[in-house]
């Protein structure tokens, strides 16, 4: 072995030593996380570590998607929380399932209103998001059964910023339909009156 193999061994050595530590340490915080999750039942640390984690899952249901629409909005909340400030690319509330919807938009097809709020106060850019069908969030509250998006849409609109708010309310969908018109095809009236004074509403 010369100088410069024994050198660059060892550097590679160096390398696993630090990767080994860097390891051990994620995996001490993901103990001490757990640990505080089952006393305590605060899951957010342990969400706030394992992040990243959930992001990478392969499958085209996000687990974040699934949470929502099997009626564990809490759960999906602590996850919210722990992931609505990270950067953008980890990507948990962009992911899509394979009908092009999104966190935001199957919180507003479940009507979780806690959940619609917190993505819009923090990312106000995700209310753009639309469904396969072209549907945005207001297409999708608007035509709710037995008008039941009324009071979400009358909470959603002094959040969005005026040029947004009007953008979505004259946004078509892939039917040519605004979301006044959706909610008026659904016989939601009060969903309708909201969705086209949306002018009065800022």
């Amino acid at each position: 072995m010369n100088i410069r193999q024994y050198y660059s061994k060892r550097h590679l050595n160096a390398n696993n030593d630090s990767k080994l530590e860097k390891l051990q340490k994620y995996l001490d915080q993901l103990k001490d996380a757990l640990q505080i999750f089952i006393r305590t039942n605060d899951p957010s640390q342990l969400f706030r570590r394992t992040r990243i984690l959930l992001s990478k899952c392969d499958e085209n249901e996000s687990p974040l998607n699934d949470a929502i629409e099997n009626g564990h909005a809490e759960l999906a909340l602590s996850v919210i929380k722990q992931t609505i400030s990270a950067n953008p690319s980890i990507g948990l509330l962009e992911k899509v399932n394979k009908n092009g919807e999104s966190v935001l938009l199957i919180a507003s097809k479940c009507n979780e209103w806690r959940l619609i709020e917190i993505i819009l106060r923090k990312r106000c850019d995700l209310a753009e998001q639309k469904d396969e069908n072209g549907n945005n969030m207001l297409h999708i509250l608007g035509k709710l059964a037995e008008d039941k998006g009324a009071e979400t849409i009358k909470q959603v609109l002094p959040i969005l910023k005026d040029q947004m708010k009007m953008d979505l309310r004259k946004e078509k969908n892939k039917k040519d339909q605004t979301p006044a018109k959706v909610a008026q095809s659904h016989g939601n009236t009060s969903c309708f009156e909201l969705l086209t004074n949306v002018a009065d509403n800022v």
